[in-house]
């Protein structure tokens, strides 16, 4: 068995169905949307209806079989219009959030594709959601990091190659040299 370098620590995981940063804000706005909604809902069927029971007790001589006949029209219309609104702003939400998810993942991918091609200076600057700017983050810390590794390795190549070490000095430092270089890039 080889011993690792932290002693082992037992990991609990934290089940965390919504981030809780999201869930103040989300949950004020989707409470302000099912009142505001049902207001104007509750307010329009409120005098639908009261139009429909108003007419219907001026024809009262009329036979009505069911007091849902009364009703029906109003209701249904408000149902069909309840149901067409809410799916019609679902999907404007959900493609306001997959614009935002693609915003973000361009400017990851972009600052990926940079640091392959060896700029490890310009900041990823990675927009749209919160997560992703915090990616965007460590992804900067993480190409700082390396950075200035590579920064000190020439440094130590340059320092390596000015001086004048015997062969077998010189071949323990490269060697040396070349093992710090496989860690940055294997």
């Amino acid at each position: 068995m080889i011993p690792s370098a932290r002693p082992e620590q037992k990991f609990r995981r934290k089940i965390r169905y919504i981030n809780p940063r999201f869930q103040g804000g989300a949950a004020l706005g989707i409470s302000a949307m099912v009142v505001a909604g049902g207001g104007l809902f509750g307010t329009l069927v409120y005098r639908d209806l009261g139009n429909a029971l108003r007419e219907a007790a001026m024809r009262a001589h009329f036979v009505m079989e069911t007091p849902y006949e009364i009703v029906r029209d109003a209701l249904l219309w408000h149902l069909a219009g309840l149901s067409v609104t809410v799916s019609c702003l679902t999907v404007i939400v959900f493609l306001l959030l997959l614009k935002a998810v693609r915003i973000g993942v361009g400017h990851a991918i972009a600052a990926f594709r940079a640091s392959e091609g060896g700029d490890l200076s310009t900041p990823a600057g990675t927009r749209g959601l919160k997560e992703f700017r915090r990616f965007g983050e460590l992804v900067d810390l993480t190409r700082a990091s390396a950075l200035s590794r590579v920064a000190a390795l020439r440094e130590e190549a340059a320092s390596l190659a000015a001086c004048g070490l015997p062969a077998e000095a010189f071949r323990r430092r490269w060697d040396e040299l070349k093992r710090k270089i496989r860690e940055v890039a294997p």
